[in-house]
C-alpha cells in the first residue's frame, strides 16, 4: 500500500497516487483534500489515525505539499509516522540532511537541481560525487534527477540512468516519478533498488509517450512500461 500526502496544490499529489497505481501499487490512498477520479483511489482526511495504518509500505510526501504552517504540521506528522519514505519537492525545501539523517526507517529524496542545491549547498563536484556525498550525508538513497540522473546508496553504490526524454522536463512529471518510487519501495524493493525501478519506468514510461506529452500521460504510460517487464 502507497500513501500521498497532498497539500496546498492538490493536482501534484494526485499525479503521484495515479503514478504509484500504474506502476503497479496494488492500494494507495491519498491524504487531505483532493477529489474526483479515478474512483480505484482511496481518498481521506489527513489525520494521524490514517497516517497510523500499518498496510502503508511506502508513504510519498513533497509534491504540492506547500512549505506554510499546515505543509510542516504535515511533514513531521509523517517523519513519525514510521513508514519508508519517499520525499520530493516542497518536502526537500523544509528539511535539512540532519533531520534526514535522524530517520530510522527507509528513505528515499529525489531532488532536481535546485532542490540538491538548496539542501546540500552547492559545490563545482561532478554529479556523481555530489549524490554519493548526499546519499552517505544523509543515510538516504538519493535520485539526482536530471538528463543524467545518478542515483546513490549511503554504502557509495551508485546506478546511473542517462538519455532521458527531454519532455521530463515538462511539470509534474517529477511527481510521476515519486508515485512510481513509491510503487517500488511499497512493493518490498530495498531502496536502491526501488528508486532504479522507478527510474526505468518513468524514462521507459516517456519513451512509450513520444514528444509532446504532459504528465497524466506519463502516469497513463506507466502501466505499459510496467507490463513490458
Amino acid at each position: 500500500m502507497v500513501g500521498v500526502i497532498a497539500g496546498t496544490m492538490a493536482g501534484a499529489a494526485d499525479l503521484a497516487a495515479l503514478a504509484a497505481m500504474r506502476a503497479g501499487a496494488g492500494y494507495v490512498t491519498l491524504l487531505g483534500d483532493s477529489a474526483g477520479p479515478p474512483h480505484a483511489l482511496v481518498r481521506a482526511a489527513f489525520s494521524d489515525h490514517a497516517l497510523a495504518n500499518d498496510r502503508i509500505g511506502a508513504l510519498v510526501i513533497g509534491p504540492g505539499l506547500g512549505r506554510d504552517a499546515t505543509a510542516r504540521v504535515r511533514l513531521d506528522a509523517a517523519l513519525a509516522a514510521g513508514h519508508p519514505l519517499v520525499l520530493d519537492g516542497d518536502a526537500l525545501r523544509l528539511l535539512d540532511p540532519d533531520r534526514i539523517r535522524a530517520l530510522t526507517v527507509p528513505v528515499i529524496l529525489t531532488p532536481h537541481a535546485g532542490e540538491f542545491d538548496a539542501l546540500f549547498g552547492r559545490s563545482d563536484d561532478d554529479k556523481i560525487t555530489r549524490a554519493r556525498d548526499a546519499a552517505a550525508r544523509t543515510g538516504a538513497v538519493v535520485v539526482f534527477k536530471g538528463a543524467d540522473t545518478v542515483i546513490a546508496a549511503p554504502d557509495g553504490r551508485v546506478r546511473l540512468a542517462p538519455g532521458a526524454s527531454d519532455w521530463l522536463s515538462t511539470a509534474g512529471t517529477g511527481d510521476v516519478l515519486a508515485g512510481a518510487i513509491g510503487a517500488m519501495l511499497a512493493a518490498g524493493l530495498d531502496p536502491l533498488a526501488a528508486a532504479a525501478a522507478g527510474v526505468w519506468l518513468h524514462s521507459e514510461a516517456a519513451r512509450r509517450s513520444g514528444p509532446a506529452f504532459i504528465a497524466d500521460d506519463l502516469a497513463d504510460a506507466l502501466r505499459s512500461a510496467r507490463a513490458s517487464l
